[in-house]
């Protein structure tokens, strides 16, 4: 059995983007225009060569889903980090 299945949502954008963003503190500073329309275009790009029916921005302009994630992800990543010598130590 075969289920389709397309991805909808948030596409990993471009380290560029992601330090741009970071760097400008607000993901609407004009400045940052040009490399959203870069990750936008290179996201339906990508989705077109792979013959993808459902074709979306991959919410690249959606910054406040990507720059409040830092924390989180940062916690994350120190959780596991604590977890994985935890577990070196046994």
């Amino acid at each position: 059995m075969h289920i389709p299945t397309e991805p909808i949502g948030s596409i990993p954008r471009p380290l560029a983007l992601i330090q741009a963003v970071s760097s400008a503190g607000d993901g609407t500073d004009p400045r940052l225009e040009g490399l959203y329309e870069e990750a936008t275009r290179d996201t339906i790009e990508q989705f077109a060569a792979t013959g993808s029916l459902v074709i979306t921005d991959g919410e690249q302009r959606k910054y406040h889903n990507f720059w409040t994630a830092f924390p989180k992800i940062r916690a994350r990543v120190a959780g596991t980090s604590l977890a994985a010598q935890a577990l070196g130590n046994r």
